[in-house]
C-alpha cells in the first residue's frame, strides 16, 4: 500500500442485488462495463459479507465499523422507533470531525426523526429517504406518502431515483473537488417496485411493488452502472482520479429475480445467497489494479478500511479491519458471526430465527436444523459435514450462541 493519504472518499451501495448481478462476479446476461472497469483499476473481494441480511442492520454496522448486535439494531428501524444512537460514531461524524465536506445521497433507513437523521449523524448534505424505499418517480412510499428529503424537508422534485442520486453527487464532486469530501451514494435499486428507466407513464396494470419482469430488472440494473460510470467520469473530469478511494458493495444478498451465482437462498437468511456481497475497492494511489483477494472479510471492515485511507484515526472501537493494512491478515482465520434471534419485520417478510459462523473455510448454520460447510469446497452449501467432524460442529455451535 502507497503511504500517500486518499484526499477524497466515495462509497457507492446497491441494495437487494444478487452477488452475480454484475460482470466481475460471474455476470453475463447484464452489461455492467463500468463495475467491470471499475474493479480491474482496484481490488475484486470475492469472499466478503454482509453483517446482516436485511438494510438496516446490515448498513447502521458498515457505517460504524461495528457489529449490529453491539449496536442494538438487529432489525429494520419501523416508525415511531429509535434510530441509530447519536453515541455511535459513524463515517460521516469522522470525516465531518476531519474537516471533509460530507453528503447522502440516497437511502439513509436508520432513524426517522429529527435526532436520528444523516444531518444529525454527520451528513452535511442530505437528498433521500429514511424508508426502505420509496416508488422510483413518484417518491412515495407504498402507503402513498411523500418521502424525498433534502435535509430535515420533504420535497417535490421530478425524476428517476437513480438519476437524481446520481445528478446529485455529480454535483458535489464537482462544487467540492478542491477540497477533501466524503460522498455516501446509496441508490434504491434494486429494491421493489421493479421500475426501469423511462417508465414513468407505464400503462401495465399489475402493482409493481411484488411483481415485475426480468427485462424491467436487468434494465435498472444496467441503469445503475452509467449512473456508477457518471460519478466515475466526474472524478476523472476533476482530476480526482488517483486521489479518490472509492467502494462499491452491496447492503445484503438478493431477492428472487437476482442472480445469486453459486450461492443457495437469499434476502433475509443467513445462507450465503443472503449475506455474501461483492466489494470492489479502486484507489489508484494507494492500490494496485487488477487486485483479487479471497480472504473472507465484512461490511464492517468499509469503516476501518476507508478512514485508514484517509489518515483518519478512529476513536471508538471497530470489529472491522483496515483490509489495506500490512497487518490486516490475522495470524488466525477471522471468525464472523451473524443471528436472527428476533421476531419477524412484520408487513410481507416473515424471518424466522436463524445462527451462523464462518472461521475460516468452515460455516456453522443453524436454520431450523444445523448444518456445517466448508465452503472453500462447497460454496453453494450442499453438503452439510457435521456428521464427519462432531467436534467443530459443536465448537461452532457454542460461538453461535455465545457473547461475541
Amino acid at each position: 500500500m502507497n503511504s500517500t493519504h486518499a484526499k477524497h472518499i466515495v462509497l457507492i451501495v446497491f441494495d437487494y442485488m444478487g452477488y452475480g448481478d454484475v460482470e466481475p462476479f460471474g455476470q453475463c446476461e447484464i452489461r455492467t462495463p463500468n463495475i467491470r472497469q471499475l474493479a480491474e483499476q482496484g481490488i475484486r473481494y470475492t469472499d466478503c459479507y454482509a453483517p446482516a441480511p436485511i438494510c438496516g442492520p446490515s448498513r447502521a454496522a458498515m457505517l460504524t465499523g461495528r457489529y449490529p448486535r453491539h449496536l442494538g439494531i438487529e432489525r429494520n428501524i419501523e416508525h415511531g422507533e429509535a434510530g441509530l444512537h447519536f453515541s455511535e460514531k459513524t463515517l460521516a461524524r469522522y470525516f465531518k470531525d476531519a474537516k471533509f465536506h460530507t453528503a447522502l445521497y440516497g437511502k439513509w433507513h436508520l432513524g426517522y426523526e429529527t435526532e436520528d437523521s444523516p444531518n444529525a449523524h454527520g451528513f452535511d448534505e442530505f437528498l433521500g429517504f429514511h424508508d426502505w424505499n420509496v416508488d422510483y418517480y413518484s417518491h412515495k412510499t407504498r402507503s402513498g406518502v411523500d418521502a424525498l428529503y433534502h435535509n430535515a424537508d420533504v420535497v417535490l422534485r421530478e425524476g428517476y431515483t437513480t438519476d437524481l442520486f446520481t445528478d446529485a453527487a455529480v454535483d458535489f464532486i464537482a462544487e467540492k473537488a478542491s477540497e477533501p469530501f466524503f460522498l455516501y451514494v446509496a441508490y434504491n435499486g434494486m429494491l421493489p417496485p421493479y421500475s426501469p428507466p423511462g417508465r414513468e407513464r407505464d400503462p401495465t396494470l399489475f402493482d409493481r411493488w411484488v411483481n415485475g419482469p426480468r427485462a424491467d430488472y436487468v434494465a435498472a440494473i444496467e441503469h445503475l452502472d452509467k449512473s456508477v460510470g457518471r460519478i466515475l467520469d466526474a472524478l476523472e473530469r476533476q482530476g480526482l482520479t488517483r486521489d479518490t478511494a472509492v467502494l462499491l458493495t452491496y447492503d445484503h444478498g438478493g431477492g428472487d429475480m437476482a442472480t445469486k451465482g453459486p450461492f443457495f437462498h437469499g434476502f433475509g437468511t443467513l445462507w450465503e445467497g443472503g449475506i455474501r456481497v461483492p466489494m470492489i475497492l479502486r484507489w489508484p494511489a494507494g492500490v494496485a489494479a487488477a487486485g483479487l483477494s479471497s480472504e473472507p472479510a465484512i461490511l464492517m471492515d468499509v469503516a476501518a478500511t476507508l478512514l485508514a485511507a484517509a489518515g483518519v484515526k478512529p476513536d471508538q472501537a471497530m470489529d472491522g479491519l483496515d483490509l489495506l493494512s500490512t497487518n490486516a491478515e490475522p495470524a488466525k482465520p477471522r471468525t464472523f458471526y451473524w443471528r436472527i434471534d428476533l421476531p419477524g419485520e412484520g408487513g410481507d417478510w416473515p424471518s424466522r430465527a436463524q445462527r451462523a459462523v464462518r472461521r475460516g473455510n468452515w460455516k456453522y448454520l443453524w436454520d431450523g436444523f444445523e448444518f456445517l460447510y466448508d465452503l472453500d469446497q462447497d460454496p453453494g452449501e450442499r453438503e452439510d459435514l457435521g456428521y464427519r467432524h462432531p467436534e467443530l460442529l459443536t465448537e461452532l455451535r457454542t460461538l453461535s450462541k455465545g457473547e461475541w
